[in-house]
């Protein structure tokens, strides 16, 4: 099996590759970065090969049957000086990349990943909270586009609040850990925030099903959505709670010392049921159990 990945260095990337590699020595793994360096130091196995996202007409001698697209700018901001950024990360990049499938032969499905703050309102419609989502949801348009042209298949996944493995930027939950030792309180939100958080272990798993079952994604609906969560949402302050009973001591938290974002994302908890039905998956770690 050819696997070609996006993101290979970013949080996702480093808590699955290392999980791929280990299943199937036969496993042929090429990353696109903006650099090589990093990549070949994080993966030098043989099973993979690294180009920068200017030798991008490689693609087509790899010629992969599975792509994951993992890639993407994530921030907050949404002022003028960051549109130029997302659009080339988020839009202009993932073209190109869609664009360079032209010349594959075996590509049988690309993986897309989206973001449950697309959902401000409810999972039943896109209604896009941030400047970054708005570039998540654009970006499917071009997918679906390069889909019929090309004629492979695609999914998106919708991955809900992730937590713990290897990190490479600090998560909400780590934040509220780093309060317990702060002499100053950590300044965040009300925290009135109803979050579904699922641990990258589960959501590496789910990567790893679609892999393992790839006849059973080939024969979905085109552009089928599966939303990565547990299905229970969490309070962002009974979060807190949990962190102070896990480790017998008091965050220090001043809950209100930032205000919530214009449209911030308020409830978000992932509808799981056509996950269980059509790929029997769900997540099988609980976040009680795993704020180590």
């Amino acid at each position: 099996m050819r696997i070609l990945i996006t993101g290979a260095t970013g949080y996702v990337g480093q808590n699955f590759i290392p999980k791929l590699i280990s299943l199937n020595a036969e496993i042929k793994i090429l990353t696109v970065n903006l650099t090589v360096e990093k990549a070949s130091k994080l993966y030098p196995s043989p099973q993979c090969n690294h180009i920068s996202t200017e030798e991008i007409d490689k693609i087509a001698e790899f010629d992969p049957e599975i792509v994951y697209h993992l890639a993407t700018l994530s921030t907050s901001r949404n002022d003028t000086d960051i549109i130029s950024s997302l659009i080339s990360a988020n839009i202009e990049f993932g073209v190109k990349l869609l664009d360079s499938l032209k010349n594959c032969k075996n590509i049988r499905i690309f993986v897309n990943f989206g973001s449950f703050a697309e959902y401000r309102l409810g999972p039943q419609k896109i209604n896009d909270a941030y400047l970054y989502t708005a570039t998540k949801s654009a970006f499917r348009c071009f997918v679906d586009y390069y889909s019929n042209l090309v004629g492979f298949k695609y999914i998106t996944l919708i991955p809900y609040t992730v937590y713990g493995g290897k990190g490479t930027a600090k998560k909400l939950i780590d934040f509220i850990k780093d309060s317990i030792d702060s002499v100053e309180p950590v300044n965040m939100t009300k925290g009135e925030q109803i979050l579904d958080f699922i641990h990258i272990e589960d959501v590496v798993s789910f990567l790893i099903l679609i892999y393992e079952k790839i006849s059973k994604f080939e024969s979905l609906k085109n552009g089928e959505e599966f939303h990565l969560g547990t299905g229970k949402g969490t309070k962002v302050k009974d979060l807190a709670k949990m962190i102070e009973i896990f480790y017998n001591k008091k965050c220090n938290v001043n809950w209100g010392g930032i205000p919530y974002r214009p449209m911030d994302t308020m409830y978000a908890v992932a509808p799981i049921a056509k996950n269980i039905e059509i790929l029997d998956w769900k997540t099988t770690l609980a976040i009680e159990e795993r704020l180590d």
